[in-house]
């Protein structure tokens, strides 16, 4: 099989970035070249799945998710996992989708051999390791999950290993994003701040706030930490790395629900002065009220970050998103056809009509979602930020 080849980008990307802070320490060709391989890795690997869940056969004729989920004898939690798989051919130009949501293969499916694939993008950047490891794992459990042999809550979250190696800095796949929130949001914070954080999951995020921090000389505008996770494993390990990587930082932890009232979860309205989150707040089950309870929470004049991967176009499936289609956490929320076409990512102008819709003023992407993407459509990095006007 030849090199894997990145599609071109565009030098004014790097000017873009460069302009909204960004060094080529952490936005750079070799990043570029790995991001992409791995969303061809998961091409390929969705291609795989395809073919051994017998979908690639009923798709010589025109068929509907539905037609398929139905054929194939699959649960009914599976149609969107199916659905997904099925856009992902479709925005590759493998498959076609008509107007009456009817799907046909393009051509037979052509499936390339995965390992020189993942040994070319081990052998450019170690440190993706555990992004191929997650999706090597989902892959495998597809058909299980299909046919109602076991859930992909079941079978993917026990895997803790997996987890606290993908959801880390190391991981310099998934700390892209920690990175770019982190850098947003230490640069809105004010003396003496009062910080929230929600979902920390790990505590990779939270690191990544604190290291930069330091970089910055403004750890001590920090008067409060508070880092809220609800599940209690992840919560017990980020609180023992955090507070043994950084002591003399005024931390506390605790959980937070985000999808019930925080208020009744001990945080006080109007007591932080900046409330941030990365890859959360895409999980709540009704965004406009979870950002509305953030909203509450922050002092008059104070800002919300959020980190998110940025959905390129509505409804345009994302390749970071193949394991988690698995998992009823990410597809368990509440649609609409207007400001949450999709369960998962959403787009930077869903992300910027939420907070509007909050009460959020002063709205800003970091870096320009909007801008990159017509230079790159495939950017997905990115920080909403919004601030609780001073009046409010």
């Amino acid at each position: 099989m030849p090199a894997f080849v990145a599609s071109p980008l565009d030098p004014r990307v790097y000017q873009l970035l460069a302009d909204a802070g960004f060094s080529d320490a952490l936005f750079n060709p070799r990043q570029h070249w790995c991001c992409e391989l791995v969303d061809e890795y998961v091409l390929q690997q969705t291609i795989a799945v395809v073919e051994r869940l017998g979908v690639a056969d009923l798709l010589r004729e025109p068929r509907t998710a539905d037609a398929i989920l139905d054929a194939s004898g699959f649960v009914p939690a599976f149609w969107t996992p199916l659905r997904w798989l099925l856009d992902r051919l479709v925005a590759a130009r493998l498959a076609t989708r008509d107007a009456n949501g009817r799907y046909r293969l393009a051509a037979p499916l052509v499936r390339a051999d995965l390992d020189p694939l993942r040994r070319e993008g081990l052998e450019a950047d170690p440190s993706y390791a555990p992004a191929f490891a997650l999706v090597d794992e989902a892959a495998a459990l597809y058909p299980a999950v299909a046919r109602g042999e076991t859930t992909g809550d079941a079978a993917l979250l026990r895997r803790a290993g997996l987890w606290f190696a993908y959801f880390s800095n190391a991981n310099g796949y998934y700390a892209l994003t920690n990175r770019v929130t982190a850098h947003a949001a230490a640069a809105r914070l004010v003396d003496s701040a009062r910080v929230l954080e929600v979902g920390a999951g790990l505590g990779s995020a939270t690191e990544a706030f604190v290291e930069r921090l330091r970089e910055c000389g403004t750890l001590g505008r920090l008067a409060s930490y508070h880092v809220t996770e609800p599940v209690p494993l992840f919560r017990r390990r980020a609180e023992r790395t955090v507070r043994a990587a950084h002591p003399d930082v005024p931390l506390a932890f605790g959980p937070l629900d985000m999808n019930a009232p925080w208020e009744e979860q001990d945080v006080a309205p109007g007591g932080a002065d900046l409330v941030w989150g990365v890859n959360v707040f895409h999980l709540a089950r009704d965004l406009d009220a979870a950002l509305r309870e953030a909203f509450v929470a922050l002092a008059p004049g104070g800002t919300l970050v959020v980190g998110e991967g940025l959905r390129p176009r509505a409804g345009e499936p994302v390749g970071t998103e193949f394991p988690f289609q698995l998992l009823e956490s990410y597809r368990d929320v509440r649609l609409d056809p207007r400001t949450r076409s999709t369960a998962g990512f959403l787009t930077a102008e869903e992300w910027l009509g939420a907070l509007g819709r909050a009460g959020f003023t002063t709205l800003e992407l970091v870096p320009d979602a909007i801008a990159i993407r017509r230079l790159y459509p495939a950017f997905l990095a990115g920080a909403v930020c919004g601030r609780r006007p001073p009046a409010a």
